[in-house]
């Protein structure tokens, strides 16, 4: 017997065309599920494997979203949302996703949470979020790569 389908609720979500998403996962089968629940969501979607790869990523292209995996390999999401809060710029809407019930001691970066394993009704109301923080904000195309590179020439010029 086939299990039954979910509905997604679809017609909120005005506004994807363009929208943004990174997703960090060092599990593929995590990578491949958001790239499949944020693409028929109608985001367009990066993926990376690791804490330091979605950095990377980050600081060289805009995201409207950035989701990121608690448990990865050279840095943790927390650690990556903590380095991308500390850098100039406009600050990203970030999600946590995390299987580990837990609450995180210390500062929390995050906008918000998803739990594993994820229900893509839950990302549609996460992506209603993100879209109501991306209106409520100044937008500019490469602020934050262009933020990051003058930070890297003014610490040039100093020495």
């Amino acid at each position: 017997m086939d299990a039954p389908r979910t509905s997604f609720d679809y017609g909120r979500l005005g506004g994807t065309s363009g929208f943004r998403v990174l997703v960090a996962d060092d599990h593929p089968t995590n990578r491949r599920l958001f790239n499949a629940i944020f693409g028929s969501c109608g985001c367009s979607v990066t993926v990376a494997e690791d804490g330091a790869e979605a950095i990377a990523l980050a600081l060289s292209q805009d995201f409207d979203l950035i989701c990121l995996d608690r448990h990865m390999p050279h840095l943790s999401g927390d650690e990556v949302a903590e380095r991308l809060c500390s850098q100039a710029g406009p600050r990203p809407f970030l999600v946590l996703c995390t299987s580990d019930p837990r609450p995180h001691e210390g500062p929390n970066w995050f906008n918000a949470e998803l739990t594993k394993p994820v229900r893509p009704q839950e990302v549609v109301d996460v992506i209603v979020e993100a879209l109501r923080f991306r209106r409520s904000r100044p937008r500019g195309g490469g602020d934050r790569a262009r933020a990051v590179e003058g930070s890297a020439a003014g610490r040039a010029e100093a020495s």
